[in-house]
Parts: C-alpha cells; sequence; structure tokens
C-alpha cells in the first residue's frame, strides 16, 4: 500500500515538474530528477519486503516456540503448563454452554515395577504407546489430552450426560488393558481414573476441580486399581 502510494504521488510530481521543462528546467535534469526518485522509490520498496519478511518470521518463530513450552517432549501430549492454562478456559466455556463438564485425572497402575522390570527405555515406549491411544480416542474438537508428568495423565471434554462422561473413560481403560496385544509393550499394563463431571450450574476453582479430580484417582488406586472411580459437583 505505501509503495502504491509512492508511486502515485511521484507520477503526480513528475507530471507537475514535466510542465516546466524549457522554462526552469532543462531535460537533462528531469530526467536525471527521475531516474534518482525511481531508484530511491524501489530501493525503500525492496528494504521495506525485507524488513516485512524478516518479521514474519520472527512471529512464525514466536509461535512455534509458544507452541514447544506447551507440548510434553517425550509423548507430545500438552504438558502441565498448558493444563494449568487450558483448564479454567475450558471450565469458563462448558459453562457458557450450559454443557457438562469432565476433568479426568489417570494414572498408570504400578508403573514404577514396569520400569524396574523392562528399564526407563521400555517404560518411554509405553507412555508413547499410552499418550496415542488417549490422543486417538480423543478426537472431538473440545477433547485435550495432557501428559501431567510421570506417569499421570488428564482429560478435559465436554458431555451431554454423566453416563456419557463415564463411558468414555471406561472405553479408555479397556483399550488400555488390550494394548499390549498389539506388541508395542512388554507386558499387559493397566490404569486407575478419577473422574470428576462439573454441572454448568456449579461455580468451582479450577485448582479445586483438581484436586477432586486427583482425589478420585487415588480411591480408584486404593479400590484395587484398574478402574474408574466417578463424582459430580
Amino acid at each position: 500500500t505505501g509503495f502504491k502510494i509512492a508511486l502515485c504521488f511521484l507520477i503526480i510530481l513528475l507530471l507537475l515538474m514535466f510542465t516546466f521543462v524549457g522554462k526552469s528546467i532543462s531535460v537533462m535534469e528531469f530526467v536525471r530528477f527521475t531516474m534518482v526518485a525511481c531508484f530511491t522509490l524501489f530501493f525503500a520498496y525492496f528494504i521495506e519486503m525485507l524488513i516485512s519478511r524478516t518479521l514474519r518470521q520472527l512471529i512464525n518463530a514466536k509461535a512455534q516456540l509458544e507452541q514447544l513450552t506447551k507440548i510434553d517432549a517425550l509423548t507430545n501430549l500438552y504438558n502441565r503448563r498448558h493444563f494449568d492454562e487450558l483448564l479454567p478456559q475450558k471450565m469458563n466455556s462448558a459453562k457458557r454452554n450450559h454443557t457438562l463438564f469432565t476433568l479426568v485425572i489417570i494414572d498408570i497402575d504400578f508403573f514404577k515395577n514396569y520400569n524396574d522390570s523392562f528399564g526407563h527405555p521400555a517404560g518411554d515406549i509405553a507412555l508413547i504407546e499410552l499418550a496415542k491411544l488417549f490422543s486417538d480416542k480423543m478426537q472431538r474438537s473440545n477433547d485435550a489430552v495432557f501428559r501431567l508428568g510421570g506417569e499421570e495423565f488428564a482429560l478435559l471434554y465436554q458431555s451431554n450426560t454423566e453416563t456419557e462422561a463415564l463411558k468414555i473413560v471406561e472405553a479408555l481403560r479397556v483399550a488400555v488393558e488390550e494394548l499390549h496385544h498389539q506388541g508395542t509393550i512388554e507386558k499387559q499394563i493397566t490404569v486407575s481414573a478419577g473422574l470428576l463431571v462439573i454441572h454448568p450450574q456449579q461455580d468451582i476453582l479450577a485448582a479445586r476441580a483438581y484436586q477432586l479430580a486427583d482425589k478420585l484417582m487415588y480411591e480408584a488406586k486404593n479400590s484395587g486399581r484398574n478402574t474408574v472411580v466417578q463424582s459430580s459437583i
């Protein structure tokens, strides 16, 4: 836009100056001025284009860097930092839409024994395969999957009923049981999950919601593991 404006201004200026050729300025002076003006205009445009390209590269690099700070390096899931950012946003969105909001905390059962038996590289593979499974199953627009740290994961999603919310997690629990049949992990693993359903009329802070879901997960552990404990607010 700036180039077009400057070009229009230059054309008008040259037309005005042309009327004085032979009167107060010579033809050679007019030609010299025209050449210098055109050169200056195109050189300025070239510099502006380079600056604009550099700014776009910086913006893209910044966006990529911001994305990296949200991603767990091992599993490529969202990390705990992004979980803390996204949880209150998702809760508020569900409340505005008058839908049930579900927070699930998932922990792998006896994962320390798995690492001790097969080594940490094998444990990393198990975490990666579990992350792939969760990502493949949670594909709706409002779904979000996180690795909170170690062998702990989290799910955020909206549902129409509490039964539907539980059905989703139960399907994941069964899928984890069957994961070893694919031959990618050393032996069968199971998970325990705490499922918290928040009704839109309830007013609760994100930190409190996480505490309650985490407590439900430990109740699942104490109930014999490989189970889902559900509660609602």
